[in-house]
């Protein structure tokens, strides 16, 4: 090989490689991301996980779907509304999808501003975990972190029974919505079995309250709320449990 060869490859070399870097660099320019859909192989050019954390800032979200006690997700960012009031929703578990789990956020007003009041995070479903929800004085919605694939969950909606007292009792699960001036109570229960309560509020996750087997003896506090609706779960024909809440004292005479 002459010299004049030489310098000719060298330059070559040279050339080919610095096109290669402003080719690379022009590509992440133009196609910020590249991956890969692990459920179908497929090229993906768009971030599946850019709103992820901020769910009601994809410009793309759509409402999810419902048939009957299933809400159909298609692939991307989507959203539910929940009317006002004291009904509870139970979203989850999953019955589809190709990744394992869902991310929610609760927006306790449906017409506020997201960046003046940002959704809270609930937590999250998935193939064996649901979660609970109530709407209260306003619309809410809830915001669905984006998938790359289908999803399909479980939702159902009941309407809590009003606490008319300062005790109430009964046996199996029961759905309680209490709005007097209390904010602790005695659970007792006396069984054969699981016994759990769950407080839940608009815009915050559920609070476990209490948790026990067979025979419980307790006395658990909330955070001051103008209601709050007891999820209590009970098996049928396992037992019997009261709630006596702690009322403060009349000034009546």
């Amino acid at each position: 090989m002459t010299t004049a060869d030489a310098r000719i490859r060298r330059f070559s070399t040279i050339t080919f490689l610095a096109g290669s870097v402003v080719a690379v660099v022009l590509a992440f320019i133009v196609v910020p991301f590249v991956g890969i859909n692990p459920a179908t192989g497929e090229l993906l050019l768009d971030d599946p996980n850019e709103y992820e954390y901020r769910p009601w800032a994809d410009p793309a979200a759509q409402e999810v779907g419902r048939d009957g006690d299933t809400l159909i997700g298609a692939a991307g960012t989507r959203y539910l509304d929940i009317p006002a009031g004291d009904d509870v929703w139970v979203v989850g578990p999953l019955t589809e999808g190709q990744q394992d789990y869902l991310s929610i956020h609760q927006q306790i007003d449906a017409d506020a501003s997201t960046a003046d009041d940002r959704p809270a995070y609930i937590g999250l479903v998935s193939g064996s975990r649901s979660l609970t929800f109530v709407a209260g004085d306003h619309a809410s919605r809830l915001w669905f972190a984006p998938r790359v694939t289908d999803w399909s969950a479980t939702v159902t909606r009941e309407t809590p029974t009003p606490v008319d007292g300062a005790t109430v009792s009964g046996e199996g699960s029961a759905l309680l919505v209490y709005d007097g001036e209390a904010l602790s109570a005695r659970f007792v229960y006396q069984g054969d079995g699981f016994f759990g309560v769950e407080a839940v509020y608009p815009g915050e996750a559920a609070l476990d309250v209490v948790q026990g087997f067979d025979a419980v003896d307790t006395r658990s506090s909330w955070p001051p709320s103008d209601r709050v609706v007891l999820r209590v779960d009970s098996d049928e024909g396992s037992g019997k449990w009261t709630i006596r809440f702690d009322e403060p004292a009349s000034d009546s005479p």
